[in-house]
């Protein structure tokens, strides 16, 4: 009889080994996926703003992209793209230049003189720089955008455009 005690008390600290060891590896394995995960959407959060704002300027500049279209001048001495457009026979400019930790817009009538501190923030970013080669193989200039967000994460991007003017 005495066996027989001891036989059960050893299955059920078994199962209960079993069970506990069980849970521990589930515990193990769901804190690694969560590490996982975090590292994953810190990446994409860290390139989100760089590329979005590539994206939104290369948007903007193949838009204009057109005769007298794309210039490069300044706006209060910082270095600015500025695309012209003409509604109801009036011409518009618009002003992309990086100001005060963003990257800027702002959209006028050409006629006016406008300051930097008028722009609307659209990517907070570290640094935004952009200049014009020629490409031997096309008659286009290339112009290159370099834009770097808040943690130093560099993203370019190379456009071929008909026409760019700089003043």
């Amino acid at each position: 009889m005495n066996r027989t005690s001891q036989g059960h008390s050893i299955d059920t600290l078994f199962t209960f080994l079993l069970l506990l060891s069980f849970l521990l590896f589930s515990l193990l394995i769901a804190g690694t996926g969560s590490m996982v995960y975090q590292n994953g959407t810190d990446s994409l959060n860290k390139n989100y703003t760089s590329r979005t704002a590539l994206s939104y300027l290369t948007e903007k500049l193949r838009q204009h992209d057109h005769t007298d279209g794309v210039a490069i001048g300044d706006l209060d001495g910082l270095p600015s793209l500025i695309l012209y457009e003409e509604q109801n026979g009036t011409r518009y400019c618009t002003y992309l230049y990086f100001y005060d930790g963003a990257l800027r817009e702002l959209f006028t009538q050409a006629s006016n003189s406008p300051s930097a501190n008028m722009g609307t923030a659209i990517a907070e970013l570290s640094d935004f720089t952009f200049s014009t080669e020629s490409d031997a193989d096309r008659s286009e200039p290339v112009l290159q955008l370099t834009v770097t967000d808040m943690d130093g994460s560099v993203d370019t991007a190379r456009l071929h455009l008909s026409a760019v003017s700089v003043f």
